[in-house]
């Protein structure tokens, strides 16, 4: 049995053993160690190559410094060619981060395919035995002749428009001058051209322009500005057309600007492109004897409307002249054709990087049709260039088509070379009729090259086939050789061999199924041709979403987390894989069922004093504007890790954090990280690093005690390092240490600082490994469901304790009534829709019919699973007390409540703050809007921390989310993950209206004139909106405990008998009495002030803290003339009317701003917030840094990223977190609620009350 399963087998057995169950989140997410030099080209997923340095400036400059990571998180979507690890894929994967850091020693590593890459020493890489298995190395670990895994193919995603990319590149020289179709120019003549002048930026006079026009011919320059002026598109422009030429300021002569045709398919230009990189000079012509070649150009030149002048010479090359200065010009402006020393300064740029693959390979086809030679004798194709960046260039987009290739620097050249390789190479082939026949006749008697082969020994080939009871011949005739070693093995060969094993057994076969996905999957073994230790500089380091790697010079670069530690000492992937978990390690038939999760939820298995215990964990991000992540996980677990940065101490998300853990009375538990960085950065003693530890532990216990009432849990929550309850280490090497630990081994402080400065961290890792610190830390104090759940239910369910689902929850009880809260919505584009949540009590089945509050009818669950590192693994049934995945429950959101019988819901999930910001979505095709209604649905149910309002009439429709960078990442993903392209508006704030008066009664007549409405307005007390906000207070509270928490908040006690309605932390007070026939309306009247409370009188704005008062009504007694068309326009305008009484008022959202930047630097900074009409809070010094706390409206926070680099030179690290309301200055407010209505098509004046 292999391990995944026999893990499997195990967590089944324990799920009904609450006692050894422990349900736990880690509430930092810990993601390291992918430092390259500057030199190093990442493989983007749209095709282009980068050196790390030009990407990480690149983030730097359009993105925000987060202290958090310790640099730059980016704005803009940038995804990489990633190794999906589950399936052996390249897929996209998304930079979520960029760091840089100096080192003092580089790994400088060459491999037998010629690539080359610096790392630091700590660095890991993939190695693959003999053995068939995968396991990481450090690089100074490496040894010579060592097998490391790369990508064999690489992303190139098609949105690389090349019409419009051509003309922006060429509009850069002033010289290219355009005839366009005379439709095309009737309508810039159509046009005010005067007023089109005045908006280019065009040397020529007014009436030369008009000449121009009126002879169809334009610079490129000057029609390209006209058409961003007129919104004309450019793909537009360039299917208009007719020709284009080549003459700067002062040429003269047709020779010199030839007329081009510009072809609607830019396969020949291309072509021609590479073909003049190969024999091509810097005059514009092409030197070949070849007559296939010169037909070639000829038919290829005839498509651009050229005519290329041969010319013969007896005893020299011929010489082609193919489109004069115009070809030639095109080809420096677009595909950086070199204008001096052409043989040593070729290069392929990022033009044809990202141009679509059937253009990649005409380059391709051009450039070996001129430079490529067929070599049977080697059984390859080479290519020899002076300029070694060409050939580089050349091996990394072959990947593009699955091509693996060997480069020579010794002698300049390229060899592709292998069955698999020269296979994939005929989809790009010759054009040449020579070359193509001699590639056929190559191809039919390739054998295999050493870029193929997979370095696994014969003998697992023997085990496998003594395993299935064949001979060596029941293989195939030659399979003895690849058994023997005679010959090495190759993707092919191991393809068709585990094909052959396969057809011979049903059963699963741990060795088999582990060499069928190594040669089904993207990547290459290499071998390391030599290892050398370079001088340090410095590195970049790229966070990378979901997958944690990125291909760099073919190579895949590789990081690990908190949480893969922690399963590998539980068994789930071995303990060198700490950090990737690998294709291989997974049956073929679990990859074929395609089921997908978020890797974050996880079952594991540990051992804690000889007894088996099942984890059940939760990893959440630690970004504040993705906090909805962490408010909804702490529903779902009874304890927490919670990880602080040893350098940087408690960051301002920590107290969020620990605040919703307390608040859902989940308990914590302390990781110290990165303790390495005290001992090798700080090089603090012993001493200084005990002082250390208790700061930050006296920290937190601060912030813990504060936030608990009750004294007795204050002190029993209180993490100390005596008993435990704290521990420390490095994620980063994969050890930790505690106290107790420390005891029963002997090991000390003076142990650690020697081991760690002498960057012994294998042998930290073997005296202490995280998993087993960290997870006795968890078993040892945090609780189990039946401890937890009694004190846990009463805090998270308003019900009655001592009814039968009550009891059957505290008890967490299997064989009780069904209680299933669900915390988590994620869409598996197989099984749809997967509801996660926590199962509280009962047992969830497949094929069990439930019930869901606030949706009609029963349900049926189609699939009841857990998690098991990548994969939802189904199971028969899920007991109480555990974390769980179901499938079958469309209707479900985060905050749903599932049973069988009908019961009081569980407190809906609240989060620590509401949207404040807003954009507005269409579909950029029309036909996709149904779509995009679609996909905005699950949005909002994968995310509850987003609003969504869905117009379909106008096709427009609103986003709102925690901040900024949360819309962006929300609306990337609606193009990217469901496939649906949008256009979004600049970002919105909302703001809030409310009332500091009181005003009333105001009386409202029905537009009937048969009934009456009184109501009276004041504003809610300040603790009220606070209670109502963090959920304190709902209707969904029994009366009497909702009547107690609004008096405690300062309400009237009669008045809080009478609340009716709490909506959006407004609330409604109905003071009538007996008033016939309101039983009957009063639906309609609540109907009418949640409108009115949704969108207040100044500028439609929602409303928040006001309190509404129903004193007197009048009804008709005909229920015909008190229907919905009388009785809500009547209520909403008596409310709206009494408001703007009642002293109305604007609130803004504001933003807590923290700021660490060198003191000299401070000054600017401070200033920085104080522009924004930000408040400095606090300042305080640590060290020679100035820590700044302030407070500013979101409002004036765009931007700010940018503003505050320029001002501190880029030195300062700054987060920022949600603040609450605030009144808006009385100076801006009456401009600021003309500009909102003014935006909204509303009428400019703000509305006087009747």
């Amino acid at each position: 049995m292999g391990r995944k399963k026999q893990m499997v087998k195990k967590v089944k057995e324990l799920m009904s053993q609450r006692e050894q169950i422990r349900n736990i989140g880690i509430v930092a997410h810990i993601d390291h160690g992918k430092c390259v030099s500057p030199n190093t080209e990442i493989s983007l997923a749209s095709g282009e190559v980068i050196k790390s340095k030009e990407l990480y400036e690149q983030i730097k400059r359009t993105g925000e410094k987060k202290q958090e990571y310790d640099g730059y998180v980016p704005k803009e979507n940038i995804s990489v060619s990633s190794l999906d690890k589950t399936k052996g894929e390249i897929v996209e994967s998304e930079v979520i981060y960029a760091t840089k850091k100096h080192t003092d020693e580089l790994v400088e590593i060459k491999t037998s395919d010629g690539k080359n890459l610096k790392t630091t020493p700590e660095h890991k890489f993939l190695t693959l035995s003999k053995e068939g298995y995968m396991e990481f190395k450090e690089a100074r670990n490496l040894n010579e002749k060592e097998t490391i895994v790369g990508a064999r193919k690489t992303l190139s995603k098609n949105n690389f428009n090349e019409k419009r990319q051509l003309l922006k590149a060429l509009s850069n020289d002033y010289g290219f001058i355009v005839n366009v179709t005379d439709n095309f120019n009737a309508r810039i003549y159509g046009e005010d051209f005067k007023e089109i002048y005045e908006n280019i930026s065009s040397e020529l006079k007014l009436g030369s322009f008009k000449h121009a026009i009126w002879r169809s011919q334009y610079r490129l320059r000057y029609i390209l500005e006209a058409c961003e002026y007129l919104d004309i598109d450019y793909e537009e422009l360039y299917n208009s057309i007719e020709s284009i030429n080549y003459r700067g300021r002062n040429s003269k002569g047709e020779h010199s600007s030839l007329e081009i045709n510009l072809p609607k398919d830019l396969s020949p230009l291309y072509y021609l492109a590479g073909f003049f990189f190969g024999d091509g000079d810097l005059e514009g012509t092409i030197t070949n004897n070849s007559k296939d070649a010169k037909k070639t150009i000829k038919s290829k030149a005839s498509e651009l409307g050229l005519e290329p002048n041969i010319r013969e010479y007896q005893g020299r090359v011929d010489r082609m002249e193919v489109g004069g200065k115009t070809l030639k010009k095109i080809l420096e402006n677009a595909f950086n054709y070199p204008t001096e020393s052409k043989s040593h300064n070729i290069s392929i740029n990022s033009f044809v990087f990202k141009s679509l693959k059937k253009l990649k390979k005409e380059f391709i086809k051009g450039y070996l049709d001129a430079d490529g030679t067929i070599e049977p004798n080697r059984s390859a194709v080479s290519v020899v260039s002076a300029s070694k960046e060409m050939l580089e260039k050349l091996q990394k987009l072959l990947h593009h088509f699955d091509i693996a290739t060997k480069l020579n620097h010794n002698n300049q050249t390229l060899y592709i070379a292998g069955k698999l390789s020269l296979k994939n190479f005929k989809e790009i082939g010759f054009e040449t009729k020579e070359k193509r026949r001699k590639l056929e006749e190559l191809t039919k008697k390739a054998r295999s090259a050493k870029v193929d082969k997979i370095p696994i020994d014969g003998s697992k080939l023997e085990e496998i086939r003594e395993d299935l009871g064949l001979s060596q011949k029941d293989v195939f005739e030659s399979y003895c050789n690849y058994e023997n070693n005679y010959v090495g093995l190759t993707k092919l060969s191991l393809q068709k061999i585990t094909k052959k094993f396969s057809s011979r057994t049903e059963n699963s076969h741990q060795i088999l199924n582990r060499l069928r996905s190594i040669a089904k999957a993207d990547t290459s073994f290499i071998e390391i041709e030599s290892i050398n230790t370079k001088k340090g500089e410095e590195v970049y380091d790229f966070g990378i979403k979901e997958n944690h790697n990125f291909v760099a010079e073919g190579i895949i670069v590789h990081n690990t987390t908190l949480t893969d530690n922690l399963l590998a000492g539980a068994g789930m992937i071995s303990d060198e894989l700490a950090g990737e978990q690998l294709f291989m390690d997974f049956d073929e038939e679990e990859q074929e069922r395609g089921i997908t999760i978020d890797a974050a939820n996880v079952s594991m298995v540990h051992d804690f004093d000889g007894e088996d215990h099942l984890i059940n964990l939760i990893d959440t991000p630690g970004h504040v504007d993705f906090g909805g992540d962490v408010t909804r996980a702490m529903r779902a677990v009874d304890g927490a890790v919670v990880v602080v940065d040893a350098v940087e101490g408690c960051m301002p998300q920590t107290e969020t954090v620990l605040r919703q853990a307390v608040k859902e009375n989940v308990e914590p538990v302390l990781f110290i990280n990165k303790i390495d960085r005290l001992i090798n950065e700080l090089e603090l003693s012993a001493k200084e690093m005990q002082q250390k530890f208790i700061s930050v532990i006296d920290e937190v216990n601060s912030l813990v005690g504060g936030m608990i009432e009750d004294e007795e849990r204050a002190k029993r929550w209180k993490v100390g390092v005596n008993d435990g309850s704290v521990a420390f280490g490095s994620a980063l090497y994969n050890w930790a240490l505690s106290f107790p630990y420390m005891e029963s081994t002997g090991i000390t402080f003076k142990d650690i600082i020697g081991l760690c400065s002498e960057e012994e961290h294998k042998k930290l890792h073997e005296k202490a490994p995280i998993h087993q610190i960290v997870l006795d830390m968890v078993i040892r104090h945090l609780p189990n469901p039946l401890e937890a759940q009694e004190y846990r239910i009463p805090t998270i369910w308003d019900g009655k304790l001592d009814s039968e689902v009550g009891e059957s929850m505290v008890e967490a009880d299997a064989d009780g009534e069904l209680a299933f809260m669900v915390t988590d919505i994620s869409v598996d584009p197989h099984a749809g829709e997967v509801a996660t949540g926590r199962l509280f009590s009962g047992k969830l089945e497949e094929g069990m019919d439930v019930q869901m509050n606030g949706v009609p009818g029963t349900h049926r669950i189609q699939q009841v699973g857990i998690f098991m590192g990548p994969d939802r693994v189904n199971v028969e049934e899920v007991p109480a007390g555990n974390i769980a995945a179901i499938t079958g429950l469309g209707e479900a959101i985060a905050g749903s409540t599932v049973s069988q019988q009908e019961m009081t819901p569980f407190e809906s999930i609240k989060h620590i703050s509401e949207p404040v910001v807003t954009v507005a979505v269409e579909a950029k095709n029309m036909n996709d809007l149904p779509k995009l209604i679609e996909v905005l649905r699950q949005v909002s149910k994968e995310d509850p921390t987003v609003e969504v309002e869905i117009n379909e009439e106008t096709g427009e429709h609103l986003i709102s989310g925690m901040g900024e960078l949360h819309l962006e990442v929300v609306t990337h993903r609606i193009e990217r993950d469901k496939g649906v392209p949008i256009e979004t508006s600049e970002p919105i704030v909302v703001y809030r209206e409310s009332v500091k008066g009181s005003a009333g009664p105001i009386e409202a007549r029905s537009p009937n004139g048969h009934n009456k409405f009184y109501i009276e307005i004041e504003s809610l007390p300040d603790e009220v909106v606070q209670k109502s906000k963090e959920g304190d207070v709902t209707m969904d509270l029994p009366e009497a405990k909702r009547r107690e928490q609004l008096v405690e908040g300062g309400m009237d006690k009669d008045e809080a008998k009478n609340v009716i309605s709490l909506h959006n932390n407004n609330a409604f007070v109905d003071a009538t009495k007996g008033v016939q026939y309101l039983r009957e309306a009063i639906e309609l009247v609540l109907e009418a002030f949640e409108d009115a409370m949704d969108s207040g009188p100044l500028a439609e704005e929602p409303c928040r803290g006001v309190k509404v008062k129903l004193d007197d009504v009048k009804l008709h007694e005909d229920a015909v003339h008190r229907g919905p068309a009388q009785v809500i326009p009547a209520v909403r305008k008596a409310i709206h009317s009494a408001m703007l009484n009642a002293q109305p008022t604007l609130l803004e959202p504001m933003q807590k701003v923290y700021i660490n930047t060198p003191q000299e630097t401070m000054g600017g900074a401070s200033r920085e917030v104080q522009s924004r009409r930000g408040q400095i809070e606090n300042m305080s010094q640590q060290g020679d840094l100035t820590e700044i706390n302030g407070k500013a409206p979101v409002a004036e926070m765009f931007g700010f990223a940018g503003e505050l680099r320029s001002a501190t030179e880029g030195r300062a690290m700054w987060s920022t977190e949600p603040a609450d309301f605030e009144e808006v200055p009385t100076s801006i407010r009456d401009d600021l609620i003309k500009q909102i209505r003014e935006r909204k098509g509303l009428k400019v004046e703000t509305p006087k009350s009747e």
